[in-house]
């Protein structure tokens, strides 16, 4: 008999089973700051009909690839087909519906710049791939004019691979990923910037605020990447602005949790 054909997914880490919560763990930043966070987010996500999770890339990649229709192709630096990566440099939150459908995402990558920045790495593309010469497409480049990419430099995170399902838009998700995506970089890591590309249009949204970024710079072209040609502006977020973006979730009434539940998991 034939061996059933196995996901890549499945080979590598295979779906999480743990509770998004059981994962956390805070290294960096401030404790109570970040642990009520994360209680309040999940409560809010649970609220919506959406359970959080942890995933390996190669999940996130077959759900992009799944769903198409109402997603681009993922950046290269969220591929691990494209890199090495491991949870010393990456990591992928889901959330899925009450039937285990994957429905909304976001990840991140930690990048060392101490010896070089974001520009550099963006127009070599090494910022996508470990070994540009083999792994580029043809006529793949980044052209990259925005002033503040140079001054980008040290332990960094690019945070990107925001996705939500046609069926869980308009509920307040986006309100809600980004930050998780922004507090679990920061206590995993000590990286004193957050940084991302955002497509011209999606900018013209308003998307960078409600992501949490407050400094737009324009921009880098991306010529023939797998999302295709098309202007991006450049997006950064000090340590600090991001913490206080994470902490400002705690103010919104609909983000209070009973203190009943803190205490029990204090």
């Amino acid at each position: 008999m034939a061996t059933p054909a196995v996901s890549r997914s499945a080979q590598s880490t295979g779906r999480a089973d743990k509770s998004f919560l059981d994962r956390i763990e805070v290294r960096h930043g401030p404790v109570a700051v970040l642990g009520r966070f994360f209680l309040a987010a999940d409560a809010a996500a649970r609220s919506r009909g959406v359970s959080l999770s942890f995933a390996s890339l190669a999940e996130l990649v077959e759900t992009n690839e799944a769903n198409s229709d109402s997603w681009r192709p993922l950046l290269p630096l969220f591929d691990d087909r494209c890199f090495d990566a491991s949870p010393d440099n990456a990591f992928c939150v889901v959330g899925r519906d009450r039937k285990g459908r994957i429905v909304a995402t976001h990840a991140a990558r930690l990048y060392d710049w101490s010896q070089t920045n974001f520009h550099d790495e963006a127009e070599s593309l090494r910022l996508f791939y470990s070994d540009p010469q083999r792994m580029r497409l043809p006529g793949e480049a980044l052209e990259v004019t925005a002033p503040s990419a140079r001054q980008v430099t040290g332990l960094t995170v690019f945070s990107g691979a925001a996705w939500y399902h046609p069926d869980f838009r308009g509920v307040g998700l986006s309100g809600i990923l980004p930050r998780i995506g922004k507090a679990y970089s920061l206590t995993r890591w000590p990286a004193a910037t957050i940084v991302s590309f955002m497509a011209q249009e999606i900018h013209a949204r308003g998307f960078a605020s409600r992501f949490g970024y407050d400094n737009v710079d324009w921009g880098v072209l991306m010529k023939n990447t797998r999302p295709g040609t098309l202007r991006a502006a450049i997006l950064s977020v000090s340590r600090d602005s991001a913490l206080a973006y994470i902490a400002d979730f705690l103010s919104d009434h609909r983000a209070k949790i009973d203190a009943r539940v803190l205490g029990r998991r204090a």
